[in-house]
């Protein structure tokens, strides 16, 4: 955090813990599920809270929303040690302790309407230094909720903003192309191309857990376009960059259908190479 930030979030403690949002301007509170999560310094697997539930944040506009978060209602607390996601979508720990235990309100409302009350939505976090035994396993978990996903058009040229961790199912053609091929700054990478998911989700490139190492760079896509007996093969070039910014021609994806999309293909895929060398065992004797 910044000096100036610091002196910021100083100046604020020093009014008396008032509240962000006050009682007056909340015109619902929405009680989400409450949260076990084991205390860490560091791990691969972190603590994450949405600012809402799954359906109120699939909305087009919600990105635009205005969206406060507090603490227990009225204590700022720093934010040294955890990142606002996606347009201040989620909220992740970096590092957990017991003291991170309370309630967490995101309070939203859209700017269009001036003086809108907000809807706050409220999770209680637990933090625990080890997992509960019998009886409370079942609201325990060590599981983050999982990362953003979305579908993109992209067309010829255009760049793709991305986020670390977050899924991309890309339109890259408009017409039905087959036997896609990428290549990444010049050079192969492992990315999913082709695929066959079901609607609602896109099929051309799949860029899964976005990192900036592996993903970043200019695409060179062709795919092979076949009409009638006449084949022929297009070519679409866009730029993949790590970036906060909004992406045109986006849209958030239901966590629970990427889940279940992902597990087939993967289901699929291992299925695959699992028949194919048994049957080159086979043929081998």
């Amino acid at each position: 955090m910044s000096l100036l930030s610091n002196i910021l979030l100083v100046g604020l403690l020093s009014l008396g813990q008032s509240t962000i949002v006050q009682p007056e301007q909340i015109a619902k509170t929405v009680f989400l599920n409450d949260t076990i999560f084991v205390a860490y310094n560091s791990s691969t697997t972190k603590c994450r809270i949405d600012c809402a539930d799954a359906e109120t944040m699939l909305q087009q506009d919600f990105r635009s929303f205005q969206k406060v978060w507090m603490f227990n209602k009225t204590e700022m607390f720093s934010a040294d040690d955890k990142t606002f996601i996606d347009s201040n979508r989620s909220l992740e720990f970096q590092v957990l302790n017991e003291d991170d235990t309370g309630a967490y309100q995101c309070c939203i409302r859209s700017t269009d309407l001036a003086y809108q009350s907000f809807v706050c939505y409220s999770t209680l976090l637990t933090v625990v230094d080890e997992m509960p035994g019998d009886g409370m396993n079942e609201t325990a978990t060590t599981e983050a909720p999982p990362s953003p996903s979305w579908n993109v058009v992209i067309e010829d040229g255009e760049i793709l903003n991305a986020q670390p961790e977050n899924n991309y199912f890309l339109k890259i053609f408009e017409d039905n192309v087959t036997a896609i091929h990428c290549l990444v700054n010049e050079v192969e990478i492992n990315i999913k191309t082709s695929n066959s998911f079901t609607p609602p989700l896109y099929n051309d490139v799949l860029i899964q857990s976005f990192n900036l190492t592996d993903h970043s760079g200019i695409y060179v896509c062709n795919g092979t376009l076949q009409i009638g007996n006449e084949t022929s093969i297009e070519t679409v070039t866009f730029t993949v960059s790590q970036s906060w910014d909004d992406n045109k021609n986006a849209d958030l994806l239901d966590s629970k259908v990427v889940a279940e999309a992902l597990k087939t293909a993967f289901t699929v895929f291992s299925f695959f190479f699992i028949s194919l060398f048994i049957l080159l065992q086979v043929f081998r004797f």
